[in-house]
């Protein structure tokens, strides 16, 4: 075997493989993606708007930083994941956690923007813990459990690194040529749709009186993506646990005795 070549060979196709897997699971989830795109359309409509007025004081100026660093990594997200590089959005998902964890509480905590902006870090725990206690905030259940999935997943621990069985059956196992499991992945989109959930939200009702005044029918467009992600989401927890079960009755199943 010539190496040198198959090896060039090999590299060449890796964007032809991550095309076929786009290609392949856009065709799977196509409601997941209509509501993550629709997400991104309204945020790029809200970010025009904002782009039009200057900010009102430090924590807005923040605000719209964290924006846009949100925006960024979860629309990249998107296709690494649609393009079969799932587990390496991880790193990113993490950081949109984290930085609409911000957002949040300089919502409801103007002035810890300003601390912020002076270079001084927050912690991720404190955060959670004051939105959690505040009405407006969100579920320290809910927001450890995400923080939890996407910092595992972050580090190298064996559970989240795939077996590829290179030299046990496979030659190649770079890039997208290895078919995703769509359970794993649902989980991904799920999560997704998740954080895009809360992002939306927020820049909405924080910007609501700007954003409503200059584009009428603003509003009537997040509440129709909000909703539909409501059930998007809801049938995609379903359907994973529906394929979970399907897994656990194959494994359990018994082999057969029979020639």
């Amino acid at each position: 075997m010539d190496y040198s070549k198959t090896g060039a060979e090999e590299y060449h196709r890796l964007k032809e493989y991550a095309e076929t897997r786009f290609s392949e699971l856009s065709k799977i989830f196509q409601d997941e993606i209509r509501v993550l795109t629709g997400y991104e359309a309204l945020i790029c409509r809200a970010t025009v708007i904002l782009g039009n007025y200057p900010p009102k004081d430090i924590t807005d100026r923040s605000i719209r930083d964290l924006l846009a660093d949100v925006f960024d990594f979860l629309y990249i997200s998107r296709r690494l994941i649609l393009e079969g590089y799932a587990s390496t959005a991880f790193p990113l998902l993490r950081r949109a956690f984290e930085s609409i964890s911000l957002i949040h509480y300089f919502m409801l905590l103007p002035n810890k923007a300003i601390v912020w902006d002076k270079g001084k870090q927050l912690s991720n725990v404190e955060i959670r813990k004051y939105l959690d206690s505040h009405p407006m905030g969100e579920s320290e259940e809910a927001m450890k459990d995400l923080y939890a999935f996407f910092s595992g997943a972050t580090h190298p621990n064996r559970e989240y690194i795939p077996t590829r069985f290179l030299g046990e059956g496979n030659q190649f196992v770079l890039g997208a040529i290895g078919v995703p499991n769509l359970l794993v992945l649902a989980d991904y989109i799920r999560r997704l749709i998740e954080l895009w959930f809360w992002f939306g939200a927020l820049i909405s009702y924080y910007y609501r009186d700007l954003l409503s005044s200059v584009n009428k029918n603003y509003g009537d467009n997040y509440m129709k993506i909000a909703n539909e992600a409501k059930r998007v989401s809801e049938e995609l927890l379903k359907s994973q646990r529906e394929l979970w079960e399907k897994e656990r009755g194959r494994e359990a199943k018994p082999a057969s005795n029979t020639a």
